[in-house]
């Protein structure tokens, strides 16, 4: 659980009643600690979620990841036409996996939601079959 978001934060998040997700992640059997729960877990049972969130998680654990700080001496000796040809080059490495992310984020949304669809099923076996799933895709996600 390294990316918490308050349940309440995540229900207005996703416009519902904070007593109406506690329920949906008692019943996806997702636990919560302290009035938080796992991002990536809400995410798994409520693809709607704002992906600007998502975002901001990212950025967070970038910076935790990368929190050394910058020599000034060492950007002083570069020159600035070095330094603009790398942001450029990152600029454009960035489009490209944004791009990338944004296809496989439509596809785990689609398949999230057609899991919710078959998780309504009368059929109690198909039930249980996409509730797997949705466990199973939860794991993955957290991988």
């Amino acid at each position: 659980m390294e990316n918490l978001i308050s349940v309440a934060k995540a229900s207005k998040l996703l416009g519902m009643k904070r007593s109406e997700l506690n329920d949906q992640l008692r019943a996806a059997d997702i636990p919560t600690f302290e009035g938080n729960v796992d991002f990536e877990a809400v995410r798994a049972i409520a693809p709607a979620i704002s992906l600007c969130e998502s975002e901001i998680l990212d950025r967070v654990r970038y910076i935790r990841e990368n929190g050394q700080k910058t020599d000034r001496h060492e950007l002083d000796d570069r020159s600035k036409q070095e330094l603009v040809a790398e942001v450029s080059k990152l600029r454009t490495d960035l489009m490209v996996e944004q791009r990338t992310a944004d296809h496989y984020e439509r596809i785990l949304v689609d398949l999230a939601r057609r899991l919710g669809e078959l998780q309504s099923s009368e059929n109690e076996e198909t039930k249980t079959t996409a509730f797997g799933l949705c466990e199973w895709l939860r794991e993955n996600i957290r991988a």
